[in-house]
C-alpha cells in the first residue's frame, strides 16, 4: 500500500471536521504510484471514520477491485475519469458539505467576496446534465469536461468535487469552496448590494497570497487540529 494513504485518511478526517460530512457518504481518492488506478475510500464508512490505510480500495481505471477488503462506492467514475482526463491531478475527492450543496442549487455563479474564494482561482463550474449518482464511465467522463482545468465544480442539488496535485491542496479546495459558499449565501442573505474581488484581482491575489509555502502552512495547521482533537 502507498505511504500516502495515512495521509489521505487524515484528509479525509480533516474534510469530515471541516462540513464535509454527510453520514456515510463522500469519498477521496488518490492515484496509485505504480499506475495501477487508483486508491478511493471504501464505502460503508464515513470520511470520518477513515483511520488507516485498509479503509482504502484499490481500483483500476475500468472500476474493478484489485486489492483491499469492503465495498466500492458507486460513485468510482468521478475519479476515474478525472484522473483520465487530467494527468496532473493527483487526488480526487467528492462529498456533499452543506452550503456548497445548497449553492449548487442556485442559478449563479460563485462570486469571490472573501479570500477562500479567491484561493479557487474563479468561479468554479457547475455540472447540470443530471443531479443523479454520477454512477457510470459515460457520466464521469461528463463531469470531467466540465470540471476543464478547474481545482472545483458544483454537481447540481447533489455536492461538489474538488481536486489537487496533492493531497493537501486537493482537501484545501474542498474547504475553501465550502467557506467561499458559506460567507457568499450570508452576503446574500442581507439583500444588499455587495462588492466582489474582480477576475484579474482574484489571479493576482491567488498568485500572490496562496503560495506553496502557505499551502503546506494551512495544511500542518489542519493535520495539528487533527492530532489534538482526534
Amino acid at each position: 500500500m502507498p505511504k500516502q494513504l495515512v495521509e489521505l485518511a487524515e484528509a479525509c478526517r480533516i474534510l469530515y471536521a471541516q462540513g464535509h460530512a454527510d453520514m456515510t457518504l463522500g469519498h477521496l481518492s488518490l492515484r496509485d504510484p505504480e499506475g495501477r488506478g487508483l486508491w478511493i475510500k471504501r464505502s460503508g464508512i464515513s470520511l470520518g471514520e477513515a483511520n488507516a490505510p485498509d479503509d482504502f480500495l484499490l481500483l483500476d481505471f475500468k472500476g474493478n477491485k484489485i486489492s483491499g477488503e469492503g465495498n466500492v462506492h458507486k460513485e468510482w467514475p468521478i475519479h476515474t475519469e478525472i484522473l483520465l482526463a487530467r494527468p496532473e491531478i493527483q487526488v480526487v475527492g467528492h462529498s456533499h458539505p452543506f452550503h456548497a450543496t445548497v449553492f449548487s442549487a442556485l442559478d449563479r455563479l460563485l462570486e469571490a467576496v472573501t479570500n477562500e474564494a479567491t484561493y479557487l482561482g474563479g468561479a468554479p463550474p457547475r455540472f447540470t446534465l443530471t443531479s443523479d449518482l454520477i454512477d457510470t464511465p459515460q457520466l464521469g467522463r461528463a463531469v470531467a469536461e466540465c470540471l476543464g482545468n478547474a481545482s472545483a465544480m458544483f454537481l447540481r442539488n447533489h455536492g461538489v468535487c474538488f481536486v489537487g496535485v496533492t493531497i493537501a491542496e486537493c482537501a484545501l479546495m474542498g474547504i475553501f469552496l465550502e467557506r467561499a459558499c458559506r460567507s457568499y449565501l450570508a452576503v446574500l442573505a442581507t439583500n444588499t448590494s455587495y462588492e466582489t474581488t474582480n477576475e484579474s484581482e482574484i489571479k493576482n491575489k491567488k498568485s500572490q497570497i496562496l503560495d506553496s509555502a502557505l499551502l503546506t502552512n494551512f495544511w500542518s495547521f489542519y493535520r495539528r487540529q487533527l492530532s489534538s482533537n482526534p
